[in-house]
């Protein structure tokens, strides 16, 4: 056998190997999948996630990079964290998984709610309102009591509110465009909301003097 058809030999081979192992890859990508958790029923913000409303499945993987809930929704009595519909995908955001309280608070004033709604709660100390509750799901409405959802690290402290019978007001919201600002005075408010800002009021000019017929 001549060099050259030697050569000529082992380089298709390598090639048929080369060729082959890339063939295989692709085939395994193409058969790869994730393990995900679907919706297998209609759910409503603050639902607990169980087998009645959700299920493992497996989903052909893409290729992108998707941050979809790995963790066991079930063993971590993890509830939903807005409405979804039978058929979604859960993602990582979709869910609370943190340690939650229910607690109850008496609003004022407060829009109509139900359950599976969102709302920020704010506490009125003397002249000057603060925002103490951020996307709170509601879990029932009952009069003027409404029970909400807070992370059980804030009991105590919603617990002292209601016990000191803090003014507490709520606005229906998805907290979409809700300003970073934790209180506002009433000034602040009217400020706010009439557009004035720091309006300065234009000086007066003094009045005509009572002795203009008078010459000098």
């Amino acid at each position: 056998m001549s060099r050259n058809l030697l050569v000529l030999l082992v380089g298709l081979l390598v090639f048929i190997a080369v060729a082959g192992a890339i063939y295989l890859q692709i085939l395994a990508s193409a058969r790869a999948s994730d393990l995900v958790w679907a919706v297998t029923r209609p759910v409503q913000a603050g639902d607990p996630l169980t087998p009645d409303n959700v299920h493992r499945t497996r989903i052909p993987r893409s290729g992108d990079s998707w941050d979809f809930y790995t963790g066991d929704l079930v063993a971590a009595h993890a509830r939903a964290a807005h409405p979804m519909a039978a058929g979604t995908i859960v993602f990582k955001d979709d869910v609370l998984d943190q340690d939650l309280a229910l607690v109850t608070l008496t609003l004022k004033n407060s829009p109509p709610l139900a359950h599976g709604q969102t709302i920020d709660v704010y506490a009125q100390i003397g002249s000057r309102t603060l925002i103490v509750g951020r996307r709170l799901v509601v879990d029932g409405v009952e009069g003027s009591n409404t029970s909400v959802w807070v992370p059980a690290t804030d009991e105590p402290a919603w617990i002292a509110l209601q016990a000191n019978s803090v003014a507490l007001f709520a606005a229906r919201s998805s907290g979409v465009g809700v300003p970073e600002v934790q209180a506002e005075s009433i000034d602040d408010a009217l400020a706010s909301l009439s557009g004035a800002g720091a309006a300065t009021v234009a000086p007066v000019p003094p009045s005509p003097s009572s002795t203009t017929g008078r010459r000098p």
